[in-house]
């Protein structure tokens, strides 16, 4: 079996990982103690408390003691990574497991620091980023189309930002409940094919490689791996090119393993390290070119495993700085976007108000109308007193025609279930009258007038139109 193909299953280490290093870092010690593998196996299976772990742990001390090689186990139980099934069977197949399990475990134990620090930049940004959409599409849910109906009972003319954000929020309103999940269930589908997939995870590998922060920390990563993992296999006397091999295997960038695998290809033609890198291809910069000259002058010198030690070393500082950087730069360009979120629905609720305000200052600035009449003076001696009484306290012939009418009194009306989960609302009191928007059982609505069995209503979409009065109920009445 190819040690190359283990893992099938991409979830199979989820709960398991600490444990998974326990083993590896516990064998180690114990077999460089001179305990039988066995033995450190059956050792370390009382230690541990998952019994998930224990059941695989007896599994491999079973295969063992019926004659399989330490690998075999490894990669039967499905649980470890391609390099360190590489790395053990090339430990029993030259007599250094000893040596090997130590390079496993110092090397296991680098990645688990580095994605440490690496969930630790990335989580805050992520936090911050979902409250903040939380509260965004709350507000646009539910704050925004009650703010619609008061702004289009004032009759304010709404600015582009508010008219925009109370679009989303009827949107949202209408169609919410169905396209949320949808879209979140298919960001999930999305990540996973891009990132996960063993087929299909080399596109979102390239897209990481380029963004300029995250290419960066890519490359000093797998760098400091290639030099570190190159310089104890070639300290521990395995071939450049099983050493090629192993690390093309023990990273899980797919650029830098095909890198790695032509590298040694070329190698085993007969090239050298410095031929090797003639023959790359013109602009890849996965390993720089003052680093290409290092190796070639350390081939020179027969210095190859120290160079590359000190290589790894040098990187590893690197990526630690940069993983550091990362955090300080993300965090100032995510305040930055949270505020712009934050001011623009400052905007959309504030201007309208805004408006409001500045039209009422408007007419109370107005002057007040100058009467006519002449108050009495000195020089024109006064009339006898008669009080002067407006027409509009007599009842005139034109208000109490029958054509017209008192004024509606306002209603609060509620919309009632209809057959098809809405109301139409139209721009005529009939049903003939072109559709203007729509209206949802439950919501509640205001109306100034009534005509022929429709009420005209301010609309949660801005403005106001006609419903039908047979899907309406009112629940309050006032006087204007």
């Amino acid at each position: 079996m190819s040690a190359g193909k283990t893992i099938h299953n991409p979830f199979a280490r989820v709960g398991l990982g600490k444990e998974l290093d326990y083993l590896i870092e516990n064998l180690s010690m114990l077999v460089s103690a001179g305990m039988p593998i066995a033995g450190a196996l059956e050792s370390i299976a009382e230690e541990v408390a998952s019994r998930r772990m224990k059941r695989v742990i007896t599994a491999m001390r079973t295969d063992i003691e019926g004659g399989s090689a330490l690998w075999m186990a490894l990669e039967k139980s499905g649980l470890f990574r391609e390099h360190v099934i590489s790395l053990v069977r090339i430990g029993e197949e030259s007599g250094r497991l000893v040596e090997n399990l130590k390079v496993v475990s110092i090397e296991e134990e680098k990645d688990r620091v580095f994605r440490s620090k690496l969930r630790s930049a990335m989580t805050y940004p992520i936090f911050v980023l979902a409250v903040t959409a939380i509260v965004g599409i709350g507000i646009a849910w539910f704050i925004l189309p009650k703010l619609a109906i008061v702004f289009s009972q004032l009759k304010i003319n709404l600015p582009w930002i508010t008219k925009a954000l109370i679009s989303v929020g009827v949107f949202l309103n209408t169609s919410g409940w169905t396209v949320i999940p949808v879209v979140c269930a298919l960001a999930v589908v999305l990540v996973y094919f891009v990132f996960f997939f063993p087929k299909t995870k080399s596109v979102g590998q390239y897209l990481l490689l380029c963004i300029p922060g995250v290419k960066q920390l890519v490359k000093e990563v797998e760098t400091a791996r290639f030099g570190y993992l190159l310089g104890t296999l070639l300290s521990s006397g395995i071939p450049v090119t099983k050493s090629l091999d192993s690390l093309a295997n023990a990273t899980d960038s797919i650029p830098y393993r095909k890198l790695f695998l032509f590298l040694r290809d070329s190698i085993e033609e007969g090239n050298s390290f410095q031929k090797s890198f003639s023959l790359l291809r013109r602009g890849d910069r996965r390993i720089s070119r003052p680093l290409q000259q290092l190796i070639v002058a350390a081939e020179r010198s027969g210095n190859l495993p120290e160079t590359f030690l000190k290589i790894g070393s040098t990187y590893e500082s690197k990526a630690d700085a940069t993983t550091k950087n990362l955090a300080v730069i993300l965090e100032p360009i995510l305040l930055v976007a949270v505020w712009l979120g934050v001011v623009g629905v400052a905007l959309a609720v504030i201007l309208p108000i805004y408006s409001l305000v500045g039209g009422l200052n408007q007419n109370e600035s107005m002057p007040a109308p100058v009467s006519t009449v002449e108050a009495p003076t000195a020089e024109t001696p006064s009339e006898p007193s008669m009080e002067v009484v407006s027409p509009e306290a007599f009842p005139s012939q034109e208000n109490t025609a029958p054509g017209n009418e008192s004024p509606v009194p306002i209603r609060m009306l509620q919309v009632q279930k209809t057959n098809t989960g809405y109301l139409n609302v139209r721009d005529t009191p009939s049903v003939s009258g072109a559709l203007i928007g729509k209206v949802f059982p439950g919501d509640m609505l205001s109306s100034t007038e009534e005509r022929d069995g429709w009420f005209l209503v301010a609309v949660p979409q801005g403005g106001t139109g006609w419903v039908s009065g047979d899907y309406v109920k009112t629940t309050s009445e006032s006087q204007p």
